[in-house]
Parts: structure tokens; C-alpha cells; sequence
């Protein structure tokens, strides 16, 4: 049974963002229509995403982004949802903001398309993102907020059918062509890497074993691999998985050369979800206004970044943290190993 959704005008940015939701993540069919008379009619489950309702129905309100043809610098109101700051907020609503428009502007990254001081080919800073102003950087928020659409849904619509996603540890090894790839037995290998390489950040301090057995308990337990990415980049590519990406430079790049894959969409030094998901995406060039056949992996953290400044204790709080994030939401863990000094025995 297919979810039917109302809207207005089916702009290129809602469908990208609604089959980002509802497809990939929720695993769930969904049509559109722009015919008010249509939508009465049916006998779907449905919803409509408009700045108004067309009767009773089930109803999200609309903020202008998704019905936008331009980038402009978007004057970001926050509201709280929860124990969560929310942006785009709108009234008479089902939800106190618009989640699709919060997604997208996520997802897209269009922040980074906006002129802040950050014009030259340089990375973007972590603490200029909203997630990390409103203290969500540590969460797939769009996974965890495509999760109360699917509530809302089945209260409504108790027959409506959505797939199942399981959780997967994905490492992500980048190695330079001296060294050989890891064992088959990847994930000892990947605990091994990450217990080796807290021994050589934290050996001057002072470790208790315990806390070492405690993360790798952790990793047994909460992580598994399901197609363990190996890559060997060219020597000319290697931005693809540094975080050193400009938008939309980097990306135009590598759709001009065809690639299929990229490891990019990270802060180099910070671990978090740059585009607020765990949940592989194509890329949506805004300047074009198109979804690109650039298929984007979203690295939760890289070991560098991991590692970065960290106690023992704290180390060991965010690994738990984020893992337990991505684990809430049945999503991917990827992991960036740079293997430069170190590598799995």
C-alpha cells in the first residue's frame, strides 16, 4: 500500500528529501499529487505538506525552502521539539516545525553554499554548522526524526507497511599502496586498530585495563559488518575521504570524473553527522537543482578525529554514544581509518 502525499507543486528539492525519507530510510512507497479534488478521493493513507490544510487530513505545514529555486541565506528560527531545538518552525501543525524543510537543509548541506567568510577552498568549520549551534551534531537527527513520521503514520494508518534496517558497522580503511589490506577477520582487526590506537594516544596517561576492555566489549557487542568497505584511493583522489571537501567544488569534481562513491561528507576534526544522517544519500546539487548519481557514505568519525584532544574517559563516552545513536536508528556506523601509522594486525 503506497502513502499518498498532497502537495501544492512537486518542486525537484521535496522530491528528493521525501524519497530520502520515506524511501531509503523508512522503506516505504510513496506518490504525489498536486490535484486537491485527487486527494480527497483516495483511499490511500495520506498526508499533505502545503501552508494550509485542504480539510481534516493529516497535515504538515510548509516553510518556503522546500518551494525555493535559489540559495539564499535562510534566516534560521528555532523552536523546541522535545528536549531538542528544532529550526524552520511553523504553526498548526502536526509537528511544531517543518521536518522535511530541516532535512533538506541538512542533507544538502546548503549552509556551506551560503557566503560566510568561508569563501576559499577550505574546508568547512564544524562550529558553524546549525547542528553543532543547536547541539545536534552527535545525532542522525534525520533518521531519528524519520522515525516519529513513521509513529505519527501508524497511528493514523495502522495498515501502512514500512521495511526493516539493520544496524551495521562499516570501517573504511584508506591505505596508502605500501601497506596490505586488513585481515578477513575484519572486525577483531578494526577492535584491534582502535585499541592500538588509544594505547598510542593515551600511553602517557594513566589507563586502567579495564576501560580498554570496555570498549572493545562495546564493539563486540554493539557492531557487526555487513560489506566491509576496503579502499585504496588514487594518490590524485584523496579528498574523497579526508573531510577536506569545498561544496560545491569537490563534489562537481568528482561527478565530472564519474565517481560513484564518496567518504567526504565528515569533519575532519570532529566526529559527528555533517549532513545529520547515517544513512547513505545522493548527493543534490543546488545550484542545478538536481539529485547527482554521486552516491555520498556519511563517516560517523574518523580515527584522528576520535582521538582528538580526548581523555580516556571522554574517549570512551562519545564511542558509546555515537554508537548507540546510529544503533537507536538502525543505521550505518561508518568508520575512516587513515592507516597511515598503524593498521590492523
Amino acid at each position: 500500500m503506497k502513502l499518498l502525499i498532497y502537495v501544492p507543486f512537486l518542486s525537484p528539492r521535496i522530491k528528493y528529501i521525501f524519497n530520502f525519507i520515506f524511501n531509503d530510510i523508512l522503506k516505504t512507497e510513496i506518490v504525489f499529487t498536486v490535484n486537491a479534488e485527487e486527494f480527497k478521493q483516495s483511499p490511500l493513507p495520506k498526508f499533505s505538506y502545503a501552508e494550509q490544510a485542504i480539510q481534516n487530513e493529516l497535515f504538515f505545514k510548509s516553510s518556503n525552502l522546500l518551494f525555493e529555486r535559489k540559495i539564499i541565506a535562510q534566516k534560521i528560527n528555532t523552536v523546541h521539539f522535545g528536549e531538542m531545538r528544532t529550526p524552520f518552525p511553523v504553526t498548526k501543525s502536526t509537528l511544531p516545525f517543518d521536518i522535511f524543510a530541516a532535512s533538506f537543509y541538512f542533507l544538502s548541506r546548503y549552509e556551506e553554499y551560503v557566503p560566510t567568510g568561508n569563501s576559499k577552498e577550505v574546508s568547512y568549520l564544524y562550529k558553524n554548522s546549525l547542528q553543532y549551534k543547536l547541539n545536534l551534531l552527535n545525532q542522525p537527527i534525520i533518521d531519528a526524526w524519520a522515525l516519529i513520521l513513521k509513529n505519527i503514520l501508524l497511528k493514523h494508518f495502522p495498515t501502512l507497511k514500512f521495511g526493516d534496517k539493520e544496524f551495521s558497522f562499516r570501517p573504511i580503511y584508506i591505505l596508502p599502496p605500501s601497506i596490505n589490506p586488513p585481515s578477513k577477520n575484519i572486525i577483531s582487526s578494526t577492535i584491534l586498530y582502535i585499541k592500538t590506537l588509544i594505547d598510542n594516544k593515551l600511553s602517557s596517561k594513566n589507563i586502567k585495563i579495564t576501560e580498554i576492555k570496555q570498549i572493545v566489549a562495546d564493539m563486540k557487542r554493539h557492531g557487526f559488518i555487513r560489506s566491509p568497505a576496503i579502499s585504496i584511493p588514487d594518490k590524485h583522489h584523496q579528498h574523497h575521504f579526508s573531510g577536506e571537501i569545498t561544496l560545491p567544488k569537490s563534489y562537481i569534481r568528482l561527478t565530472k570524473n564519474k565517481t560513484k562513491n564518496d567518504y567526504s561528507i565528515h569533519y575532519g576534526n570532529c566526529p559527528g553527522f555533517r549532513a545529520g544522517t547515517c544513512t547513505p544519500f545522493y548527493w543534490y546539487d543546488l545550484q542545478l537543482e538536481k539529485t547527482t548519481q554521486l552516491l555520498l557514505h556519511p563517516v560517523v568519525t574518523t580515527d584522528t578525529a576520535l582521538l582528538s584532544n580526548k581523555t580516556t574517559g571522554a574517549l570512551l563516552f562519545q564511542i558509546n554514544e555515537l554508537i548507540s545513536n546510529v544503533k537507536l536508528v538502525n543505521g550505518d556506523f561508518y568508520f575512516l581509518s587513515l592507516c597511515n601509522d598503524i593498521r590492523p594486525k
